[in-house]
């Protein structure tokens, strides 16, 4: 039997989107599978985003190592993307949410599913810190663009998910709350251009519209990367500015 050609290569969201195929039609009940193979494709689309700082990440690129395991307080638990040493267990891990075909209710709306996945995201933080209170987690939530275009007498969907996840963000301090993430996102995708824009919840949204203020993967790499060197150096810093990571040990 010929073994299965290698799946191409994730190098850009287009990618990501060829990866997943087509987007379902609502009520279709594709939508499951869909979403799975979404998920891989993004994983392994961060994964090679974050490689060239954290060799080893998984997945890799080829998509082994999605899920994978890592300890957490009740036993191993898959995230989507994980960095992790030996010496220092989970360092960073990111978990993926998303929403891609509206709600069936006639309004089409996005923001269904949000206190399931808000639970999800709280049991799963508070597994992995109350093990590993040092380890980086952030979680994102992808929704189609038209999420933000939704807006009646109430916000968008987009709004109105980043509302709701809002206080799962802000974890600064290793001694900070177990439940919540480093950092939380929401990213927004157009299948039809291929836009791809990540939004920190910790900034004020448009009640409707699409946000100004947004982050490209570069720049989404840019900030967690940032939290992590904060979190895991001590950053000593001299008169003339120079870094240094530490206090060497005194010779015994």
């Amino acid at each position: 039997m010929p073994s299965k050609p290698p799946a191409p290569p994730i190098k850009s969201f287009h990618d990501v989107l060829k990866a997943a195929g087509q987007r379902p039609k609502p009520g279709s009940g594709s939508g499951p599978g869909y979403a799975t193979a979404f998920a891989n494709a993004m994983a392994v689309l961060i994964a090679n985003a974050f490689r060239g700082r954290f060799p080893g990440i998984k997945p890799d690129p080829s998509g082994k190592g999605v899920e994978s395991p890592s300890r957490a307080l009740r036993g191993l638990k898959k995230l989507d993307v994980n960095f992790s040493t030996p010496q220092a267990g989970l360092c960073l891990g990111i978990s993926l949410k998303s929403v891609h075909l509206p709600d069936k209710n006639p309004k089409h709306r996005y923001h269904h599913n949000r206190k399931r996945n808000d639970e999800e995201l709280r049991v799963e933080a508070a597994g992995y810190h109350q093990r590993q209170p040092y380890s980086v987690l952030v979680a994102v939530v992808v929704l189609p663009f038209e999420a933000c275009d939704d807006a009646d007498s109430r916000p968008s969907s987009f709004g109105m998910w980043v509302q709701y996840l809002w206080p799962l963000a802000r974890r600064s301090d290793p001694h900070d709350d177990v439940d919540r993430f480093e950092h939380v996102f929401v990213a927004l995708y157009d299948e039809k251009n291929g836009k791809l824009a990540f939004f920190d919840v910790t900034e004020p949204p448009p009640k409707k519209g699409r946000p100004k203020k947004t982050l490209t993967l570069e720049g989404f790499v840019e900030r967690v990367a940032a939290t992590y060197e904060a979190r895991n150096s001590l950053d000593f810093a001299w008169e003339s500015g120079e870094h240094d990571p530490g206090a060497e040990e005194d010779d015994e």
